[in-house]
């Protein structure tokens, strides 16, 4: 019955997959641009950036958003400090104060929780969010870039019934990412943006970033804010998108106007981006009460993985035939060129088609073991532990006096 069950099992999984994939690149195909505000004075606006230990990005990331096109006196920049300890707050404070008279206003802000502790971002986000009264939050993260014209952007997509708006971020500039880790970043980054623009399309979104997001504080304040969802480290995006999604008050749009465009270096190192994946995978336990659907696809994409990653073990057995492996290689790798030609074309990205063929074959291994590691609550993300989802305080003790 096994030999039987095994294949079967990695068909379905195959089949939500490419049907998955299918649909999020037929959905961006069809994604129009949302038309920009028409009210007689533009809404005002919080940027929300929590930071932890970016000394060499924050002052770059506060100049770049005091240069807006927006008008000032109807935005402002709430910079949270979560918990660094490389004198990140105390550079913020000091380009807060060079800045203060040329654009809008400036708050920076100690973090509520200490370093390394369970949801401390989504609880600075929430302290920057409290210390404000504006109709729209944007939030991007202190190494990001944005152009001049974001806060127009993504502002500009809201309409009476829009409670939240997904924004586009990429990995380097196009043309501009080198080296073999970066660009395979650059490209799966680029799938995950287009697989999200594609479900706003589709009615169902599914995905975010927290590096491009906009949404109302109306919306925000219905789902209590991030107060279900402290206890996850990771999922200030995701899972806030899920909760506004739920609440079937609001449309959930996705802006790809480029001049709303974000801009992420790409890792400093495999472990550092094989961290944050993990970090993202983390959200997966969440998203199966949340999105059932969402849920399911990512089933089916860690089981193809987990099936392909072990295909030689499988040949061995009798589990599997080299003709069977070969076809759900087919399955997997059609649909992703699909998505990859698709999101290349309208985000201006075909410099990272050439670095494909390499991303697709070890898309599976990655998949199998970030996502198994992510699930399981194991990860190490800027200083933080954690083992089976709980943090490992010894490590994150010895991080935070520097021992």
């Amino acid at each position: 019955m096994i030999v039987d069950l095994v294949p079967a099992a990695l068909a379905i999984c195959a089949a939500v997959y490419a049907a998955g994939l299918l649909c999020f690149g037929l959905g961006a195909l069809r994604s129009r641009r949302p038309p920009s505000a028409t009210e007689d004075e533009p809404p005002s606006v919080a940027v929300v950036v929590a930071a932890r230990d970016e000394a060499d990005h924050v002052e770059a990331c506060l100049e770049a958003l005091c240069a807006q096109t927006y008008p000032a006196s109807r935005y402002e920049v709430v910079l949270v400090d979560d918990g660094s300890r490389d004198g990140t707050g105390s550079l913020a404070r000091a380009a807060a104060g060079r800045l203060a008279e040329e654009g809008p206003r400036i708050r920076v802000l100690d973090g509520p929780s200490r370093y390394g502790s369970a949801g401390s971002k989504k609880s600075a986000l929430g302290l920057g969010i409290s210390e404000s009264s504006t109709d729209l939050i944007l939030t991007t993260d202190a190494d990001c870039r944005v152009p001049r014209t974001w806060v127009a952007a993504m502002s500009g997509a809201f309409a009476e019934d829009v409670g939240a708006v997904v924004g586009f971020s990429q990995i380097g500039r196009p043309g501009a990412v080198s080296g073999l880790l970066a660009r395979w970043e650059a490209l799966d980054f680029l799938q995950l943006m287009t697989a999200a623009a594609g479900s706003c399309a589709l009615g169902h979104p599914m995905a975010a970033t927290g590096q491009n997001l906009a949404f109302r504080r109306s919306a925000y304040d219905q789902v209590g804010g991030y107060a279900s969802i402290l206890h996850r480290v990771s999922g200030d995006d995701v899972l806030l998108l899920q909760l506004i999604r739920r609440a079937r008050r609001w449309r959930l749009v996705f802006c790809d106007d480029p001049g709303g465009h974000v801009v992420h270096p790409p890792s400093a190192s495999l472990g550092r981006f094989l961290g944050q994946r993990a970090r993202w995978a983390s959200n997966a336990p969440g998203l199966r009460r949340l999105d059932p659907v969402f849920f399911t696809f990512i089933l089916g994409t860690f089981g193809l993985s987990v099936g392909l990653t072990v295909s030689p073990l499988l040949w061995a057995v009798g589990l599997l035939t080299p003709a069977g492996s070969g076809a759900l290689w087919l399955a997997k790798a059609v649909p992703e060129l699909g998505l990859a030609l698709v999101g290349a074309a309208l985000f201006g990205r075909r410099d990272l088609l050439g670095i494909f063929p390499l991303w697709a074959l070890l898309h599976p291994a990655y998949t199998a073991v970030v996502g198994g590691f992510g699930a399981l609550g194991f990860y190490r993300w800027k200083g933080r532990s954690a083992a089976l989802g709980r943090r490992s305080r010894r490590r994150e003790d010895s991080a935070a006096t520097g021992r």
